[in-house]
């Protein structure tokens, strides 16, 4: 089972990834949890495999419980998937699923022992993602945005996973070429009308002029 993990805090743009993934073809099931920002009520986070996850953490520190053993559970979750216990699945298509959830970070190793992995990491300055975080009101601290970090770039450096690292500043300033190259790491079939549908989901986070003729042109 293929899977595409979009990791990084909250406020960092993920949710512009993890959409732009669903308009891409992947496969994201449902429910997804909803926002109280008005401009991005679909967080695109599936509400079992979040509650799932936070079983296994203390929000306080965002550390992981001891003698936390995740993968048993990772494993049942993934059955469920096969079972179609959150949508449609067929194994034999070879379509991937995406998952989005900011305290995946913590168990990155975990996840891609019980998946066939890619990963997709969005980074954005901690400014702006303190600004962002602030404005929702969603009590993400600076110190929990530099732990997920920590944790994403320990995983970078010591395992082998293919990662795709998106800057979310260079995403919204370039989304044709970002979708693009998202499709092609993600093994997705990236149509003409796919990618203008995925890129102009990018573009309701930060539309201008010149994005938008950037978009029309390859509509």
């Amino acid at each position: 089972m293929r899977l595409l993990l979009v990791c990084g805090p909250g406020g960092s743009g993920t949710t512009a990834v993890a959409g732009s993934i669903a308009h891409l073809g992947a496969i994201g099931f449902g429910p997804f949890l909803s926002s109280n920002d008005e401009r991005t009520k679909n967080t695109y986070e599936l509400i079992p495999f979040r509650e799932l996850l936070r079983r296994w953490i203390i929000l306080g520190t965002f550390s992981v419980k001891s003698g936390t053993n995740i993968k048993c559970e990772l494993q049942l979750f993934r059955q469920r998937v096969i079972n179609k216990d959150f949508g449609p699945y067929d194994e034999s298509a070879n379509i991937p699923i995406f998952l989005k959830e900011p305290l995946a970070a913590l168990f990155i190793s975990q996840i891609c022992d019980v998946f066939d992995t890619r990963l997709i990491y969005v980074l954005r300055p901690l400014g702006d993602i303190h600004a962002t975080t602030t404005r929702r009101q969603w009590g993400f601290t600076m110190e929990a945005t530099r732990v997920l970090y920590s944790h994403m770039f320990n995983a970078f450096i010591n395992y082998q996973t293919p990662t795709l690292i998106v800057r979310y500043p260079e995403l919204i300033a370039s989304p044709v070429e970002y979708i693009m190259k998202i499709a092609a790491f993600a093994g997705l079939n990236g149509t003409p009308k796919s990618i203008f549908a995925a890129s102009s989901f990018v573009m309701t986070h930060c539309a201008t002029y010149g994005h938008q003729r950037a978009i029309t042109a390859v509509a």
